[in-house]
């Protein structure tokens, strides 16, 4: 696993932890350097726990949650590009893509997670996240773009494979049953952003990740302020933790510079290893 580096660029602390967790902590486990990258430190969320963060001091104690959720799947502690939260989209967005034209610079990843066009549920941030992502990938490796970083560890450097982290349909269907059938969503503002699914002949890769899924729920338990005190990842941890959609996490390979595997991948680094 030496020299394999992996690379997730999403928009709030959590955003990791559900569809994430594992993978991160398998790759680490592994022996691949694990790089998180979050834009926000989530500000604008509701609190769960009253007691445990006010308005005024929420992005502190979201950044110790995900320092915690961070040291539990055993990968570097995150960096963050420090935007407010619910601002992505008004920020400068060339400062924004060059910020991560420099990280992917620094750390050199091989393989570049973050999320689709769709943003899970359609979120303006996450949806911001995908598109300075994909844009960053393409400078990177431009020597062109940004020469003023150019000195050192910031020479021009390719990505070779981007993944989107997604839901299959049969997952938001699953939430839905869990909801009396209602379509599952994520209420903002008081009105439901739902999920997005995509149909099984998209998903390109399924990772097994049924050995990392108490480190997963542990990761998902340090966002006391976002899931609260009283939630299954704590009181049900075996029910949790033996759910088939909980043991696996789903991608789609968006773009790639080795060739693709005929089927669904298993692995993230399928065709970067030597020898594949």
């Amino acid at each position: 696993m030496a020299n394999l580096t992996l690379m997730a660029v999403l928009a709030h602390p959590d955003d990791e932890a559900f569809g994430l967790g594992g993978t991160l902590s398998r790759y680490a486990a592994e022996g691949c350097d694990v790089y998180l990258v979050t834009a926000t430190r989530g500000e604008a969320g509701q609190i769960a726990e009253p007691d445990m963060a006010t308005k005024a001091n929420l992005p502190q104690v979201r950044e110790r949650e995900l320092r915690c959720a961070c040291q539990v799947y055993g990968i570097h502690p995150p960096f963050f590009l420090d935007y407010v939260d619910g601002q992505l989209p008004i920020v400068h967005q060339g400062q924004a893509v060059g910020k991560i034209v420099r990280l992917i610079r620094e750390l050199r990843p091989q393989v570049l997670i973050t999320f689709g066009p769709d943003g899970i549920y359609g979120h303006y941030d996450h949806i911001a996240a995908y598109r300075w992502s994909i844009i960053a990938v393409e400078l990177a490796s431009d020597p062109r773009c940004f020469p003023e970083d150019m000195e050192g560890a910031c020479q021009p450097h390719q990505v070779n494979k981007v993944y989107f982290r997604t839901l299959t349909k049969e997952q938001v269907r699953a939430l839905s049953e869990e909801i009396d059938g209602r379509p599952a969503a994520v209420m903002m503002d008081g009105v439901p952003f739902y999920f997005v699914g995509r149909p099984e002949d998209e998903i390109t890769t399924v990772i097994d990740v049924s050995a990392y899924v108490d480190q997963k729920r542990r990761g998902i338990a340090c966002h006391i302020t976002q899931v609260g005190r009283h939630n299954p990842y704590v009181e049900t941890p075996e029910a949790v933790m033996s759910d088939p959609n909980f043991q696996r996490e789903i991608f789609v390979l968006d773009r790639s510079t080795v060739r693709r595997l005929e089927g669904v991948e298993e692995d993230l680094f399928w065709g970067v290893r030597e020898g594949e």
